[in-house]
């Protein structure tokens, strides 16, 4: 064992057929392994020769217990705890462990299953079954325990004699990882996630420093952030704010690490014992001695079986880090990162925007209420820009808006654009004040979900207009009449499906910005509950207004009389109905439930105008003139203008007055065209007239009674009308 195997062809795998060979095996692979880590150079294929040493190195041991995702890192990690443990202990001659020829000769008696090398708990056990059926490989508790192993033989010095050593193996191999992140980028226990993060937070802080700005668009930075982010759990973080509070917090919990003393790693819970025994409990939650900083595993979720730094300390990273900022920086273990967090606040992410600030004076980078000046300065600007931009968008777009919808249908859509063009506004002041002021802390948590809130309500009216346009579109089909009732059901069918989709959105937006969403329900109810108390009457008239186009008394434009109001109907709105009052073109707004509970007359929906009248002859015309008038009338009317033929015009001699011969004359005039049936009307008044005139017939005059009071005495004079059926009573008795 003391000297040196050839090096071995890449693919060539362990011999692990004799305890001695899987020993020699394993720390000849981890010397290889230690001499590559120690190399100063890290060439392209630096990969393709670590992962054969690293193979052989796992050849040698029983993984079987460990999750197969985790057993490349873990076992790996548990080589150099036991090459660190063998390093310190005397191991026997290589004449005093077993050998193919020993085992041969123990199998005839007894199988040969186990050997354990003296003095240690550290033992090779011959697999039983499996892929490996029949190799001797360190057993799953060595593996298992190689952790607490190093933590008991590392006050131990390195031995002189045999095996070469590889001294320091665990901090080359540390910093190997740090190097080479993804040799033990695994959240899989709290030994993992911790290194994970602090080698991640220690990698990105030395790459900034080099930089000298924060530049989120360079594809080296993208990995880092997204391997310390992987370290914690924000499920409990609103969606709108989880980057930028996990960077936050992501800092704030570094800076607390580095002022306190953290366990050895050895210490430190690992994959490989979190699971103590069969049956037993798995670890759920590890904390970081004397702090309150604490990794749980996740319990559902995507990230479900991860040991994560758990939403509680997440939230409370930057209460611990004003706790602890007086306290000093440690000066042993692992590598700080000094003044991580003023950098992160004050450091442009831009370089265009770094460049100014480095021509700045110095009192432009005084920090007041956690920002900059010049921060504060860029913040103003941006909020003033923004509010103008949007003011002009969308008053532009509701003027443009408004006259296009009576011009061009095409037109009033690509008006939409103004409202979009609106919407975008906040999404670029989150981009100016992440992306180029550096915006950290509580103000730009404040500036970013204020910029959301104001996304939300544009993304609300970009909806309510979608809407509108869509009912526009609809209405603009040949088979619907603009002004008719099934149009403006249309219409408040759209614009009902648009307030729906608001809400929708409103209460999706409200999730994101962190509300709960029973609480958005509750208030939503209890709003709704209070609207409908105060707007009873509102309602009643939108239920008014469902019954009128359900029901379709009439449309827009017709003529009607409703509540004794004769008009022409102008609009039917969500509350009321709008008339144009007939005579007086008097504009009339008669609420719907009103309307929906009155009886309407819909003058615009007759089939014909009818009109009869009577015709007073005086008491002394002859018969024969009486029949000739009755025969001009009747040919004035013989196929007249507009007569419908199922409804003939009527004249008859019907009555016998007290003061004259009754005539009566009916008829209709079709189409009800009003000014057509006027000038009709005035027309046959004439013939009748004439014919009159022609015959020697006279027209009736109203019968007036004068009384004459031949006494002089003053006063009342006293009259008494009695009707006919006295007159004839008294007449009988007389």
């Amino acid at each position: 064992m003391a000297q040196e195997r050839a090096p071995l062809h890449p693919l060539e795998p362990s011999d692990t057929l004799t305890p001695r060979a899987t020993l020699t095996s394993f720390i000849d692979s981890c010397n290889e392994l230690y001499n590559l880590a120690k190399a100063e150079e890290r060439t392209a294929d630096f990969t393709s020769k670590f992962l054969p040493a690293s193979e052989r190195i796992l050849d040698c041991l029983d993984l079987s217990a460990l999750p197969s995702e985790l057993r490349d890192s873990i076992g790996v990690e548990s080589a150099v705890y036991l090459k660190e443990v063998l390093d310190r202990i005397e191991l026997p001659p290589d004449d005093e462990i077993h050998d193919a020829a020993a085992i041969e000769a123990a199998t005839k008696s007894e199988e040969f299953s186990r050997w354990q090398i003296p003095h240690t708990r550290l033992v090779i056990i011959r697999v039983q079954e499996g892929p490996h059926r029949g190799a001797y490989l360190f057993s799953p508790e060595t593996v298992r325990q190689a952790a607490k192993f190093y933590t008991a033989a590392k006050q131990l010095p390195y031995r002189t004699e045999g095996p070469k050593v590889s001294r320091d193996f665990y901090d080359t191999y540390i910093l190997l990882t740090k190097r080479q992140p993804t040799l033990l980028a695994d959240t899989s226990s709290p030994r993992g996630t911790l290194t994970l993060f602090l080698n991640s937070t220690n990698e990105l802080f030395d790459f900034i420093r080099k930089q000298k700005r924060f530049d989120r668009n360079d594809p080296e930075h993208v990995p880092k952030v997204m391997r310390i982010f992987s370290c914690l759990d924000l499920s409990e973080l609103p969606e709108f704010s989880r980057d930028y509070y996990a960077s936050e917090a992501a800092v704030c919990l570094k800076e607390v690490l580095d002022r306190v003393v953290l366990p050895p790693a050895e210490e430190i819970p690992g994959a490989e014992n979190i699971e103590t025994a069969v049956g037993s409990e798995t670890l759920v939650r590890w904390q970081i001695p004397k702090t309150q900083i604490t990794i749980a595993k996740v319990q559902e979720g995507p990230r479900r079986g991860e040991y994560l730094f758990t939403p509680g300390t997440v939230k409370r990273a930057v209460e611990l880090y004003e706790k602890a900022k007086k306290q000093p920086y440690r000066t042993e273990g692992r590598v700080v990162s000094k003044g991580f967090h003023d950098w992160w606040l004050t450091t442009p992410g831009n370089p265009t925007v770094a460049t100014w600030v480095d021509w700045m004076p110095d009192w432009f980078r005084v920090r007041i209420f956690g920002l900059a000046i010049w921060q504060w300065l860029g913040l103003l600007l941006a909020v003033i820009v923004g509010f103008g931009v949007m003011f002009a968008v969308y008053r532009i777009g509701r003027i443009r808006s408004e006259r296009m919808r009576v011009y061009s249908l095409l037109r009033y859509w690509i008006t939409l654009v103004f409202p979009i063009v609106g919407m975008l506004v906040p999404l670029a002041f989150k981009h100016v004040v992440w992306e180029y002021l550096t915006i950290r802390g509580n103000a730009l948590y404040v500036a970013n979900f204020s910029a959301d809130l104001v996304f939300l309500l544009a993304v609300i009216a970009v909806i309510l207009g979608g809407s509108s346009r869509i009912a526009d579109s609809v209405v603009a089909l040949p088979r619907i009449r603009p002004q008719g009732l099934d149009a403006h059901l249309i219409r408040i069918l759209c614009r009902v499906l648009g307030i729906v989709a608001a809400v929708v959105v409103f209460l999706e937006g409200g999730r994101y910005l962190g509300f709960p969403l029973t609480t958005l329900l509750a208030s939503a109810g209890i709003g709704g509950l209070a609207i409908a108390l105060s707007a009873q009457g509102m309602i009643k008239g939108l239920f008014g207004t469902v019954t009128l186009l359900l029901d379709k008394p009439f449309r827009v434009g017709e003529r009607v009389i409703v509540n004794g109001h004769d008009g022409f109907v102008e609009e039917i709105g969500l509350r009321s109905t709008k008339i144009r009052a007939f005579l007086t073109n008097h504009l009339i707004s008669i609420p719907n439930d009103q309307i929906a509970d009155s009886e309407v007359e819909n003058i615009g929906r007759r089939q014909h105008i009818h009109r009869t009248f009577d015709l007073h002859i005086p008491l002394d015309t002859p018969r024969e003139q009486v029949e000739k008038a009755v025969a001009a009338i009747r040919a004035a009317l013989d196929n007249h203008e507009g007569m419908d033929p199922e409804f003939p015009p009527r004249v008859y001699f019907n009555d016998f007055n007290a003061d004259s011969f009754n005539i009566r004359v009916t008829y209709w005039y079709a189409p009800p065209n009003l000014g057509d049936y006027y000038a009709f009307s005035e027309k046959l008044n004439l013939e009748i007239f004439r014919a009159f005139e022609e015959h020697g017939i006279q027209f009736s005059l109203p019968l007036r009674h004068t009384y004459w009071k031949h006494d002089d005495e003053k006063g009342p004079l006293d009259v008494k009308v009695v009707s006919d059926e006295a007159t004839l009573n008294s007449d009988s008795s007389e």
